[in-house]
């Protein structure tokens, strides 16, 4: 075995793995923007080689759903870890009709009012990375996207955007159990350029960073984590910018805060009470920046039950609170 290759889970459940495992949990929500929502989450976890006791499981799974505002959305995904998690390839596809609002701010007061938008979006992305070092990747990754949305305005205005792009991506990762961390570290640096000769009406960059931490207190408790961060420059179009929510801190769902940049913290206490059953407490902050906000904090709990105790899988639900805002999440695996 390679010295830097990737050491036996220590705290998988000595249970007998199937070929292929399957997570589904059914996605039934309600917010303020978006009204009931009803959908689903599937993922299939397999080995890619039997031989390979190093490489994590690899999945594949497929989302979708459809809102009270007729908002809907699909997308097909997978994860591959190939040669002793010495190849790590991602590849993801979706298509979506949804419709949402913007803050349009009237003065640095934060006065204004939402604006309706619908916007047609499909996407695809290829990221393919290789272990260069103990613990380190390095690669590169391509993504297509199109847009077409339409703002309600006092005169409708209809804005077609592709933004196609290549970079590269760098990647940290300690961790001693790739779906339920209880150790380690994992930190990701990504650079993408949308160029015009590759077919985007823009020309704009963008970069991704994130570091997760994830620290065992006893047996039944684990402290996580994350950091992160996006920052977008040049020509930015209304479709590339990025609206506070989401993984990087939940509680917010109505959109109102977007920009070219976004900063966010957050720390989530993971606890097991029985058996496998469990739950989570977090609280975190964000800001925006092009346009600026104030820092908005964000904080709730949830609930986890263990899927698949072969390959510590969990699925749960949490509920957010954030700055006048907040949101229900459904889940396979862990928020980070």
């Amino acid at each position: 075995m390679p010295m830097w290759a990737q050491q036996p889970i220590k705290d998988s459940t000595a249970t007998k793995k199937h070929k292929v495992d399957f997570a589904g949990i059914p996605i039934i929500s309600y917010n303020g923007s978006y009204g009931t929502i009803v959908g689903a989450n599937t993922m299939f976890f397999f080995n890619m080689d039997k031989k390979d006791t190093i490489s994590p499981a690899s999945l594949a799974g497929l989302g979708g759903g459809y809102s009270e505002n007729r908002s809907w959305f699909g997308a097909a995904f997978a994860h591959m870890y190939l040669k002793e998690d010495t190849w790590r390839v991602t590849a993801a596809a979706g298509l979506g009709d949804i419709n949402f609002q913007y803050y349009e701010s009237f003065n640095e007061g934060g006065d204004g009012e939402f604006v309706d938008y619908n916007s047609v979006n499909r996407f695809a992305l290829f990221k393919v990375m290789r272990r260069v070092f103990p613990h380190f990747y390095g690669g590169g990754v391509v993504k297509l996207q199109h847009s077409k949305t339409v703002f309600e305005m006092e005169s409708d205005s209809t804005v077609t955007v592709d933004a196609n792009g290549f970079g590269i991506s760098l990647l940290y990762d300690t961790r001693n159990n790739v779906y339920y961390t209880t150790s380690g570290w994992k930190a990701s640096l990504s650079y993408l350029s949308n160029i015009k000769w590759m077919g985007s009406d823009e020309q704009f960059h963008s970069v991704r960073g994130y570091a997760n931490y994830y620290f065992r207190i006893n047996k039944e408790a684990i402290l996580a984590s994350r950091a992160s961060m996006f920052i977008c420059l040049g020509n930015v179009p209304f479709s590339a910018q990025h609206a506070v929510g989401g993984k990087d801190i939940r509680g917010y769902t109505d959109g109102k805060y977007r920009g070219d940049q976004v900063y966010s913290a957050q720390t989530e206490y993971r606890w097991t009470f029985y058996k496998r059953w469990g739950a989570v407490g977090f609280f975190g902050l964000a800001f925006t920046e092009k346009p600026s906000s104030i820092l908005l904090p964000g904080g709730g709990a949830g609930i986890r039950f263990l899927a698949i105790p072969s390959r510590n899988i969990n699925i749960g639900i949490d509920g957010a609170i954030g700055n006048g805002d907040a949101g229900i999440y459904f889940r396979i695996g862990e928020a980070f």
